[in-house]
């Protein structure tokens, strides 16, 4: 449990404990805390809220964060209220009624459908990793020579977007590296020999190495100790030339399936599958060659994180494949680990066409995608879940998994990403475990963050190193990508005022929160707060509803 400063204002805090799988608040209160110093906070269960907190009249401002520390059905949406009264007669009555107003969706889909199936082959491949360790096969580290530039070799490649069906293609070896093979496929021009050599250097010296580090090791199934990147107009014509305009594309994807050695459609391989330039549209829409080089870095980085967690998850240790959200999340960590590599090696002013540049030109494409997420899942944090995810998660969804393991490393140090994969542990549990926290927690101080990272007008390190975003400045960041993507708010989150005596409602899904401020009448009476679901309620235990109160700085 978080100390906080003594102070002349009543407040208490409750313990954690688990119930129904999802840390929630204890049902008793402990005074041990107080909200009277600037930057104090506490989080507090929607049961307990109203008994465990009284807000003094002393002018000052509080935010207070209704949120729901859970995962569950995403089309389950909860009706809430966040309420204040006080004694002695004072109030402000405001009630408002939040409603919602009314991309790449093929790729997220694919990946959907894709994680779907690696969670269904699980127990086939765990049974083969123990037949082959009984029997003295490596699964890893394997050292071989690879085969011969300009040596061919056949593929299965997944030919539907449910994966029910697979078609065969040819690939040319192009590069050998220590870490990688790089394939073309022998139809389609896609990209020339020479810029295939750029891009096996660049996944085998640079990109691997960088997952390898965060996350731990591949398997090596077939014994060749590296993996293949495939790259195939296959990829393209995933989504044909009359869907892919609206419906998206499928960039690049790993499939566990091809670490199966007993399944017919098996590559019995590690593999990156990648689409290839196409500028004539031939095989689907058009794609030019700088359009897929803006890319594809990202999506070997993503995808080899799937690769990993695949092997460390399940192989290694026998369990299941991580939940999609913490799965989908990882991935988008690691493509912003490509941007660190190019931040540390170009440091400022290098490395980039403007001054005005946050980042090097070289960690753009990396970096870019998470930002462009984390900026519209801030717009709407009521509608898009940090663990809930519709499908295979929205951009939205995915920018909101990223915030959150963004703090959670800023929090726990970098090396946590490695510790959710090389587990057995799985989804929320997987997150208590290897923080060492409960959920609700971290949840809490996780939305408290998104707000008070970087106050305006407030030294930035007078913020406690707990709601911040390590050296990640949220609100510069946010600052930024408004400016590059022609934005019209520079900050996008929005903040509800919380009248005395009056209440905000709307709907929720588990794993999102409303932020809301609350301005306390100078020398008026204590204000107490509620959560709870219409005509008061009570959430169900299972949901993790809680409030989090976080005192501003004057």
């Amino acid at each position: 449990m978080r100390q906080l400063r003594a102070a002349s204002v009543t407040l208490l805090l409750v313990a954690a404990c688990r119930r129904d799988g999802v840390d929630t608040n204890a049902p008793t209160c402990a005074a041990d805390g107080r909200l009277a110093a600037p930057y104090a906070a506490v989080t507090v269960s929607s049961a307990l809220v109203g008994s465990c907190v009284t807000i003094p009249g002393n002018g000052a401002t509080y935010l207070v964060v209704g949120e729901f520390a859970s995962v569950g059905d995403p089309a389950g949406a909860v009706n809430w209220q966040i309420g204040t009264t006080a004694s002695g007669g004072v109030a402000d009555a405001v009630s408002r009624s939040l409603r919602f107003a009314g991309d790449n969706p093929a790729r997220r889909e694919f990946e959907t459908r894709l994680r779907v199936i690696e969670r269904s082959i699980a127990p086939r491949a765990r049974a083969e990793a123990m037949a082959a360790r009984s029997a003295g096969t490596r699964l890893s580290a394997a050292t071989a020579p690879p085969p011969a530039i300009g040596s061919t070799r056949d593929f299965k490649v997944v030919a539907a977007l449910d994966g029910s069906s697979f078609t065969s293609a040819t690939g040319r070896l192009i590069y050998a590296g220590d870490h990688v093979l790089l394939y073309a496929d022998t139809v389609g021009q896609g990209f020339s020999d020479a810029q295939y050599v750029s891009l096996g250097a660049l996944f085998d010296k640079d990109l691997y190495g960088i997952d390898v580090k965060a996350f731990g090791s591949t398997s090596d199934v077939d014994q060749n100790g590296r993996v293949i990147a495939f790259f195939t107009p296959k990829i393209n014509e995933l989504v044909g030339p009359s869907s892919c305009a609206f419906a998206g594309y499928v960039t690049g994807f790993f499939y566990g399936t091809d670490l199966l050695v007993s399944d017919p459609n098996s590559n019995k391989g590690e593999i990156f599958y990648s689409y290839v330039p196409d500028s004539t549209g031939a095989f689907s829409c058009p794609h030019t060659a700088a359009s897929v080089l803006s890319v594809v870095g990202g999506t070997f980085l993503h995808e080899l994180q799937h690769m990993i967690s695949f092997n460390q998850h399940v192989l290694v240790r026998g369990g299941a494949q991580e939940e999609i959200w913490l799965n989908e999340g990882l991935g988008q960590i690691a493509e912003e680990l490509g941007s660190e590599y190019y931040e540390a090696k170009y440091p400022p002013p290098t490395g980039r066409s403007t001054t005005t540049q946050i980042f090097p030109d070289s960690a753009g494409p990396f970096i870019q995608p998470q930002l462009l997420d984390a900026y519209v899942y801030l717009g709407s944090t009521r509608a898009h879940s940090v663990t809930s995810y519709n499908g295979g998660g929205s951009l939205e969804e995915r920018g909101a998994t990223w915030l959150f393991l963004r703090w959670l490393a800023s929090q726990k140090g970098e090396d946590i990403f490695g510790r959710l994969v090389q587990t057995s542990n799985t989804g929320i549990n997987n997150v208590q475990t290897q923080s060492g926290e409960s959920f609700g927690a971290l949840f809490g101080d996780f939305s408290t963050a998104l707000v008070v990272d970087s106050i305006p007008g407030v030294p930035r390190a007078s913020v406690p190193a707990r709601f911040r975003f390590g050296s990640r400045n949220l609100r510069a960041l946010m600052a930024r990508e408004a400016t590059v993507e022609s934005f019209p708010d520079a900050w996008p989150l929005p903040l509800y005022s919380l009248g005395i005596g009056g209440a905000l409602s709307g709907s929720m899904i588990p794993g999102t929160m409303v932020h809301s401020n609350l301005t306390s009448p100078a020398g008026g009476a204590g204000i107490t707060l509620s959560f709870t679901g219409p005509l008061s309620v009570p959430f169900p235990t299972s949901l993790g509803a809680q409030v989090t109160v976080f005192r501003m700085p004057p």
